[in-house]
């Protein structure tokens, strides 16, 4: 199932001109992400506080839900920054989800956790194992969200993440 047809426009809209505040990237990457991971399949999308002062990027994590007993694991954590960083805040955004991916090992997520990248419409993901390792890209960089090539590799993620 693509996604839906407001969600690609808003999509396609943003590439053609970029928003000029990062925030603006929240709800369509929200959207996607509880479209590929609902909550009707144990998953839970949660944006995480962003800290005044702090030179950080927005992060979103997503859970998954086991029983018993109930527990949550984080198994996906995305980083967003807006488009005037592409391509120069990469690394940047690497050194954010290393930390994030480092902070979600010594919490809830297990011996992997997927990472999606996201630098306005640009968009990569990855894994990070928890061995003191660096982040391992498992695409190259998507240079739009809204088309098929994109939703195909989303698809492909979901099944990773299932795996887990």
């Amino acid at each position: 199932m693509p996604l839906d047809v407001l969600t690609r426009t808003l999509l396609e809209n943003f590439t053609a001109q970029p928003p000029h505040v990062e925030s603006a990237w929240y709800g369509p990457w929200t959207t996607i992400l509880t479209t590929l991971f609902p909550a009707s399949q144990g998953y839970i999308v949660t944006p995480q506080q962003r800290f005044p002062g702090e030179d950080r990027d927005f992060i979103i994590e997503v859970t998954k839900l086991s029983t018993p007993p109930v527990t949550l694991r984080t198994v996906l954590i995305i980083g967003i920054n807006n488009t005037q960083h592409w391509p120069s805040g990469i690394q940047n955004l690497r050194h954010q989800l290393e930390t994030q991916a480092d902070a979600a090992f010594s919490g809830t997520a297990r011996n992997k956790v997927y990472w999606i990248g996201v630098i306005g419409p640009h968009w990569q993901y990855g894994e990070k194992i928890d061995d003191g390792g660096e982040l391992k890209e498992l695409i190259e960089w998507h240079d739009t969200t809204h088309d098929l090539a994109s939703f195909n590799d989303l698809q492909t993620l979901v099944r990773l993440v299932d795996a887990l």
